[in-house]
């Protein structure tokens, strides 16, 4: 593949969706600009989805000095639609889809490009900090390398000590996470093996994108669920999961004002789109009192209720 000016394509497009304020976004890809060695040649794709546009062009400007960048328009239809949009701009044959709050380290390309496969979506790790507004206030307006030092020191020496970690720095896992983790490492039963396409940290062929129709743009500026009901289609198309630990990206946690409900209203579109049991049990994962434990009674209890209801 070639760019339109003739030179050879990054292995890699890194395609960040925005909307609102710039101060997570400038983070995101002062991350990126720290990318080590046996990193593939990429090229980052940030798709300005803002009423009116413009907001995102000083902080694009100033990481456009160190990292091949673009900006495209987003045509302001929901997550899903900004998304397709940045895909279909993108020049690389493998797509990394990276929120615009979510920090990487300097072996994230890599270790995406290294589990690249052409028949499967590689889920990268992600963790939730608590206290990412005490970390935006930290790194605020600070140059691309303190932002890197800063969010290197969120990452614990030894993943199996993280509770000695300073509060400040602590990282969780979401109950999602956990569920994809647990099912893929086989500590739980994997109920949902198309379970892991989650639209901050997660990579696939553009070919596959193509093939399958992207994400479903009927689910409009409502939050939730579009990058899920994509991993389900991908892996009724032949598509399997697998993990990129190495991939791991720290989720800038924040408010989202009527998150439940909007949710809700999406996984009820999902459900109704594909009426599976493990779709239609995903309310016991991602409700606000979710658990994987419960997911996974959940969704063997719905593929249990037609043999109940047949021997009655």
């Amino acid at each position: 593949m070639r760019t339109p000016h003739g030179s050879t394509a990054p292995r890699l497009s890194v395609v960040v969706p925005s909307r609102g304020p710039a101060a997570r976004l400038r983070a995101t890809l002062a991350c990126l600009t720290g990318s080590g060695p046996g990193t593939p040649s990429f090229e980052v794709v940030v798709v300005d989805d803002n009423d009116g546009g413009g907001q995102l062009s000083a902080a694009a400007g100033e990481m456009g000095e160190l990292i091949p960048l673009r900006v495209v328009r987003g045509p302001l239809r929901g997550r899903a639609a900004a998304r397709n949009a940045g895909a279909a701009a993108a020049l690389a044959p493998r797509l990394v889809f990276l929120d615009d709050d979510v920090l990487v380290g300097p072996g994230f390309l890599a270790a995406h490009a290294g589990a690249a496969d052409p028949g499967a979506f590689t889920h990268g790790r992600l963790r939730e900090l608590p206290t990412a507004a005490r970390f935006l206030a930290t790194v605020d307006g600070a140059p691309p390398p303190e932002v890197r030092r800063a969010r290197a020191d969120l990452e614990p020496a030894s993943p199996a000590t993280p509770e000695r970690r300073p509060p400040h720095r602590r990282l969780v896992a979401n109950a999602l996470e956990r569920a994809v983790e647990a099912m893929a490492g086989g500590s739980l039963p994997d109920v949902a093996p198309w379970l892991g396409f989650i639209g901050a940290n997660t990579a696939l062929d553009r070919a596959v994108w193509e093939r399958t129709g992207g994400f479903d743009e009927e689910f409009g500026r409502t939050w939730g669920c579009e990058d899920l009901e994509f991993g389900f289609r991908l892996h009724a198309a032949g598509l399997r999961r697998t993990l990129a630990p190495g991939a791991l990206g720290v989720h800038l946690s924040h408010a989202r004002p009527g998150r439940w409900e909007q949710h809700h209203r999406n996984l009820t579109h999902f459900s109704t789109t594909h009426p599976h049991p493990s779709v239609r049990a995903l309310e016991a994962l991602l409700g606000p009192e979710g658990t994987p434990e419960a997911y996974v009674r959940a969704v063997q209890a719905e593929e249990a209720a037609p043999a109940r209801d047949a021997a009655r």
